[in-house]
């Protein structure tokens, strides 16, 4: 569901061939996170964990491929930086996995899984800044930020109560918290209308005045 969640606005981005205000960050950082947790589910032997991020990792490719087909030249920089980034954690992982005893790259694996999990969810506040700047939260996606909050909240509760994997009920816990600063976010600041027309009414209350 949650990897489902940015099809949306994706589609809107390939429409308008517009990325808006939008973050690259959040679709890079799905591709990364699908692998590391693929991987660990394999290595773990968790068979959920594993083919539920083969999907995200098609998702995420999916969703970067039409970002970056969207976005401008001038940005081009960043797009091959986050490609560099996406290759080099699939290398070192696949080092990783292969080169040492199962258990030791399980561990491994699910602490850098840990990191590049608050990293996705966390991704959407990369623009904290320009919305605190232009009292706006246009530029965190509500379709992610909502199926985050419900992604984290169940995951909380299965991997604490069922699983008991530190791995897993974690960076669930730190993902929830950080979706739940989003959704306050985009409901103090909406997409930039009504803090617009607030704005205009103070001007025109101190005109009169």
């Amino acid at each position: 569901m949650c990897s489902l969640a940015p099809l949306s606005t994706i589609l809107h981005v390939s429409r308008t061939k517009s990325v808006g205000s939008l973050p690259l960050l959040p679709y890079s950082s799905m591709i990364a996170n699908g692998f590391v947790w693929a991987l660990y589910g394999h290595l773990a032997h968790l068979p959920n964990v594993k083919y539920a991020n083969m999907i995200g990792i098609m998702l995420g490719t999916f969703y970067f491929k039409e970002w970056a087909g969207a976005a401008a030249e001038r940005i081009s920089g960043v797009i091959i930086y986050h490609k560099l980034a996406i290759t080099w954690i699939v290398l070192l992982n696949v080092l990783v996995a292969a080169r040492l005893p199962r258990k030791v790259a399980t561990e491994i694996v699910g602490k850098e899984g840990v990191l590049v999990f608050i990293l996705l969810f966390a991704s959407p506040l990369s623009a904290l800044k320009e919305v605190i700047a232009t009292r706006s939260a246009a530029a965190i996606p509500l379709p992610f930020t909502v199926a985050s909050t419900i992604n984290c909240s169940l995951w909380s509760v299965v991997g604490l109560l069922l699983m008991n994997d530190f791995n897993i009920y974690f960076p669930s816990i730190l993902g929830l918290i950080c979706a739940m600063i989003q959704l306050f976010l985009k409901g103090f600041y909406g997409d930039g209308v009504g803090s617009i027309k607030r704005q205009s009414s103070l001007e025109m209350m101190g005109q009169i005045v």
